[in-house]
């Protein structure tokens, strides 16, 4: 009975294994996928470790070869550049190859531009040479908001404080009591520790603000930035 269920795991693994495309790409990275779609200028697969996974798209310039989970190889030659021509005078011009796009997408919280994923900090370098007043000012306003999100660590410290004032208000730490009308507590202990509590409980709320609004301000300046570069 072991040896029919390994036998039959070997074969699962053989064919599971046999069922895999191989991108190659020219920056020498190889990806395992299975791949979906081949159109003229973009190659659309899946993971193949993930294959529930979203859509992902590479450009095949990108791409140097694919080997297919059949056997079959396919190539991808790079395009030479490309020639223009003037039908007025019959002349003739070389033109550089199309330079990657400019525009920014977004990619969950890192972002994609001229075929790299660059960081957030390096997204905002980005925006910033535009030297669109526009942009310039969404990104200092997203900035300003990262830096309120750290206000939610504050939340964790007057926390505790509260805790410590409520219980320092009881007397409990000096070991003497006051009573008012039956109920002990120190009036303006108590005070403080409220104080405290309802600023730590502010803090997180804050600092979620703040988060949403450097998002709201980062994709407000790449969508001026798309459209106008």
């Amino acid at each position: 009975m072991k040896k029919v269920f390994f036998i039959i795991l070997t074969i699962f693994l053989f064919n599971n294994s046999q069922a895999q495309d191989t991108i190659i790409k020219r920056s020498g990275d190889t990806i395992i996928a299975k791949v979906s779609e081949i159109t003229p200028n973009e190659v659309k697969y899946k993971r193949f470790d993930f294959q529930d996974g979203p859509n992902y798209i590479e450009s095949k310039s990108n791409i140097q070869m694919i080997k297919f989970s059949n056997g079959i190889k396919e190539v991808f030659n790079q395009e030479p550049a490309k020639v223009v021509t003037n039908t007025k005078s019959n002349d003739y011009y070389t033109t550089e190859p199309v330079k990657p796009s400019n525009k920014i997408d977004t990619w969950g919280v890192r972002y994609r531009y001229q075929g790299h994923t660059i960081s957030e900090k390096e997204m905002q370098e980005v925006l910033m040479k535009s030297k669109n007043k526009q942009v310039i000012g969404l990104v200092g306003q997203a900035k300003d908001a990262k830096k309120m999100q750290y206000i939610g660590f504050a939340g964790i410290p007057l926390g505790v404080a509260s805790v410590v004032m409520f219980w320092k208000s009881t007397g409990i730490f000096s070991n003497s009591y006051n009573y008012t009308n039956g109920k002990l507590f120190n009036s303006s202990d108590l005070a403080i520790s409220a104080v405290c509590a309802a600023a730590a409980i502010t803090c997180p709320i804050v600092s979620g603000i703040s988060k949403g609004n450097r998002n709201k301000y980062n994709r407000q300046a790449i969508k001026i930035y798309n459209e106008k570069f």
